[in-house]
């Protein structure tokens, strides 16, 4: 096999006159400020390797500190200022100058091949010659390094990220090298981080066993190595077994998280990319490729963000920043719009442009002059169920809305699938709100791994809005989906969860952060959460069977300030034992005297919550981290002590004033009566809602002869 381009002369003349529209003005002018700031701030290829991403995090914030290439021993929180030096901040500043540089690299090489200065492409050739030249010396590193440490960088998943960058600067500029220097390259740089890659091999489905992929596929591509592609693509952990165990059914990567989603589809599309010029190679026409770009813009927040779930960054959407490490999200849809005939794609880049320029350096590789025309509606999602994710999302208009709009939508967010792997949160029947273009109710997902939080807060499942039992976060554990509807007067989210002895295995199975006291709490309980939702409010209904009397704590956390009940209640200051319970600040409890009413305010937008409560109930509440740590949420308990019960609620997000009055109470005892029921009213209409444990159980006859405008009936039923 000979060496074959990655992009070849037919196609870069096909950008250099892309380069030359309005179109593509912003993406060539950020081209060129890349460049010019790497001349700028420049950095040299380092003697030691790079340390690890995670720990240049500020310990007391979790935010990234600010990188600067030209102060590797001091480096500063961009929230006070406060200033880190040593280890291991010092080893991650090095992660990042290898990034860096191998990032630059490409651009230099890219902008060399439209523009032609000598200097870019001098500087691409300076960077190869240096790896290369110490690439071997960086094996005998002796500082700390992980069991599936990297050469020059920190772990093989980063090697491998940064390895490809390198490959493709290389491809690039190759025809001005010399002989001598190509072979230096290949020999001492590209082939032996493949080897390398190759030997390391994480050997099962995940997110590194697919940048692995990509990285030695990509220098395959490069070298005219069959080897090294047949390994990639068809070996026993290649991209054909990965798409086909790794991504599920409804387009998902199995790992829960839209960032590790975004992270894992990137090598993905890398790999098509290197190949694309490969008759016998190319995988453009898999069909996993098209699905994996479909599946997030189905589950977006009615902004383009999405939702924070299990390890997942929280600044993640379609709009902008995707994940740590790859391109921002439009650069993945200017891939699909050329690839694939998806309308769906064009649209999302559209609504991005909205919020920024069209400047990815993949819209100038790949881009297609014209995009769709944006509808005055938006994207218009539907409702939709991810059913091998364990996703459900409920989108509804507030009643009286004549056009559909995003800024009006209402999005519940029902998690109760798959655990997702070592990267899965214990937050099964957890529920996230969207309304009135804000994240009300969000899902917090995750900082830097490196900070106490992570594992403390973050990753506990008092940080969701679920249910603990004992204190104790969830085991792993699948639910199951019992019914979903997205049409009739009210919509149906309807899903349930029961622990055996057994904890999940697989791809599913956790690999850090499980209590292993938690499998013994959870052991045969079992749970069940039905959202209905309707216009601009919607019925919660949350069942708890535990088996025995426990302390059941029903979590609920919202953005914004929770305004006082003003009952004269006395509230008097408490403490909570509990995994991740010692974040919450400054807690304090009452009892719940019958029916309870809760507002949070957040900037113009606010939620009611109408609960119907019983003897035994006792409130807590207080401020707890948000994300970013010091962005705090007020957060709410309600705790029982029982064996078996239900928590019923009626949730109402509103923009600057509630549309909805009250929320009066008929019954709410499902677990001793089996039924439950209320009059939502608002200024021109009362709705009944009736619940029912079964179909068997009889509801009051005077349950008739309520006045209501509308009257919706649902039966819990598996």
């Amino acid at each position: 096999m000979t060496n074959t381009m990655i992009i070849s002369d037919e196609h870069f003349s096909q950008i250099r006159y892309k380069a030359g529209l309005a179109q593509f003005a912003a993406a060539v002018g950020l081209l060129r400020e890349e460049v010019d700031d790497f001349f700028d701030r420049p950095v040299d290829v380092q003697k030691l390797p790079g340390g690890y991403y995670h720990d240049y995090f500020c310990p007391r914030h979790g935010v990234q500190l600010i990188f600067e290439p030209d102060s590797p021993t001091l480096h500063r929180c961009p929230v006070d200022g406060e200033t880190f030096s040593g280890e291991p901040f010092d080893s991650a500043w090095r992660w990042s100058v290898n990034n860096r540089l191998a990032e630059s690299a490409l651009r230099l090489a890219v902008l060399w091949k439209l523009e032609g200065e000598e200097r870019n492409r001098q500087q691409v050739q300076e960077i190869l010659l240096g790896y290369a030249d110490a690439y071997e010396g960086y094996k005998a590193y002796e500082g700390w390094r992980p069991e599936n440490h990297g050469v020059a960088q920190f772990s093989t998943l980063d090697e491998a990220v940064w390895s490809i960058p390198l490959a493709w600067s290389f491809d690039l500029i190759r025809s001005s090298l010399d002989e001598p220097h190509q072979k230096e390259i290949v020999d001492k740089l590209l082939r032996p981080a493949a080897d390398f890659l190759m030997e390391r091999h994480f050997g099962g489905i995940h997110n590194f066993a697919c940048w692995h992929n990509a990285a030695i596929g990509t220098i395959g591509a490069v070298t005219g190595s069959e080897e090294l592609l047949a390994f990639a693509i068809d070996g026993e952990y290649g991209f054909h077994t990965q798409a086909r165990e790794g991504i599920l059914a409804d387009g998902l990567w199995f790992e829960g998280s839209f960032s590790y989603h975004f992270y894992t589809v990137a090598a993905l599309l890398l790999l098509a990319k290197a190949t694309a010029n490969l008759p016998d190679w190319d995988l453009r026409e898999h069909s996993s490729l098209s699905a994996v770009l479909r599946a997030p813009v189905l589950c977006a927040y009615p902004d383009g963000s999405l939702p924070a779930t299990n390890d997942c960054w929280y600044f993640t959407g379609l709009n902008d920043d995707c994940c740590h490490g790859v391109p921002k999200a439009p650069a993945f849809y200017e891939v699909g719009k050329a690839w694939f005939d998806e309308p769906l794609f064009g649209q999302v880049l559209t609504r991005a442009y909205r919020h920024g320029p069209r400047e990815s350096l993949d819209a100038l590789l790949y881009g297609a002059p014209e995009l769709e025309t944006e509808t005055e509606q938006g994207l218009a999602l539907p409702s939709v169920q991810m059913p091998d994710s364990g996703y459900t999302i409920l989108r509804t208009q507030p009643q009286g809305e004549a056009l559909r709009s995003e800024a009006n939508e209402q999005y519940v967010f029902l998690k109760h699938g798959v655990h997702g792997g070592g990267h899965g949160h214990p937050d099964k029947l957890g529920l996230s709100v969207y309304a009135w273009g804000e994240r009300q109710a969000p899902d917090l997902g995750t900082p830097g791994y490196g900070i106490d939080l992570f594992q403390g807060w973050y990753r506990q499942t008092v940080s969701h809005n679920t249910v603990v039992l004992d204190g104790k976060s969830q085991p792993a554990g699948a639910g199951r989906s019992i019914a979903f509807r997205a049409d009739g007067p009210f919509q149906v989210a309807d899903a349930a969860i029961r622990w055996g002895e057994d904890v999940v295995t697989g791809i599913d199975a956790p690999t850090y952060g499980v209590d292993e006291e938690a499998p013994k709490v959870y052991n045969g309980v079992a749970m069940r959460r039905a959202v209905l939702a309707r216009g601009d409010y919607f019925v919660d209904i949350f069942l708890v069977d535990a088996g025995r009397e426990r302390r059941i704590d029903w979590i609920y956390r919202n953005r914004g300030v929770l305004a006082p009940l003003g009952d004269g209640v006395p509230i008097v200051p408490a403490v909570l034992e509990g995994d991740g319970y010692e974040y919450i600040e400054d807690l304090s409890t009452r009892p719940a005297c019958d029916n309870i009413v809760l507002d949070w305010e957040f900037d113009e937008t606010g939620v009611k919550l109408f609960m119907a409560e019983m003897d035994g109930t006792a409130l807590y509440a207080g401020p707890a981290p948000g994300n970013p740590a010091e962005d705090t949420q007020d957060l709410m308990i309600r705790q029982r002590t029982a064996s078996r019960t239900a928590f019923v609620s009626v949730f109402h997000p509103y923009e600057e004033r509630p549309r909805i009055a009250s929320v009066t109470w008929h019954g709410s005892d499902l677990i001793g009566a089996g039924w439950a029921a209320c009059t939502v009213e608002g200024p021109d209409e009362k709705e009944l809602w009736i619940v029912r444990l079964g179909s068997k159980v009889e509801v009051p006859a005077w349950l008739g002869d309520l006045p209501a405008s509308g009257r919706f009936e649902y039966t819990l039923e598996d």
